[in-house]
């Protein structure tokens, strides 16, 4: 696991990870990975440029991993914010954006909450890009491991609304955000 650390205003951590698995259709061998593929600096700049744009805290600490989750040879990114605490996270969970991989810099897909570690990237695709099995807990309803599928535009928004998935998160998927 690699760690950097992004200084502007404040500090901003960064862990690097691996990656994870649910429910259309198998997923294609993935494509070598293309030579415009964003570096990690573009990705950090891009959650920099997040964060201002929406007032949130530059001092926000994160761990990430780069997955090609839509098969364009890109590596995108899944990005779990954890501190500050209150504002990412809660007894429920905490927020994961997810990064598109562009040539040269990266754009937000969307944000997704309350999520837990681990989160799993499919064998399956919906809609060209990879699910994404995510662990729900911390509410009234029974703990749970749920599929995020993509609709053509985002994941959603609020996986704690999704039913269960049935089937084994581990098998045929990759672990890429945990403990």
């Amino acid at each position: 696991m690699n760690r950097f650390k992004f200084t502007a205003l404040t500090a901003l951590t960064l862990l690097c990870c691996a990656c994870a698995s649910d429910s259309k259709s198998p997923i294609e061998p993935e494509k070598k990975i293309v030579k415009d593929d964003p570096t990690n600096e573009a990705l950090i700049e891009s959650l920099r440029r997040t964060l201002e744009k929406s007032g949130a805290p530059l001092a926000t600490s994160y761990k990430f991993v780069r997955i090609d989750l839509n098969n364009d040879g890109r590596r995108d990114a899944l990005m779990m914010l954890k501190t500050p605490y209150g504002y990412w996270c809660e007894v429920n969970g905490c927020t994961m954006m997810i990064f598109k991989a562009n040539a040269k810099d990266f754009t937000l897909i969307n944000k997704t909450a309350p999520i837990r570690e681990p989160v799993y990237v499919s064998n399956y695709r919906t809609n060209g890009w990879k699910n994404l099995i995510v662990r729900v807990s911390g509410r009234a309803d029974k703990a749970k491991n749920v599929s995020m599928q993509f609709d053509g535009r985002a994941y959603p928004k609020d996986p704690s609304r999704l039913r269960p998935f049935r089937g084994d998160a581990t098998a045929g998927s990759i672990r890429v955000l945990y403990q």
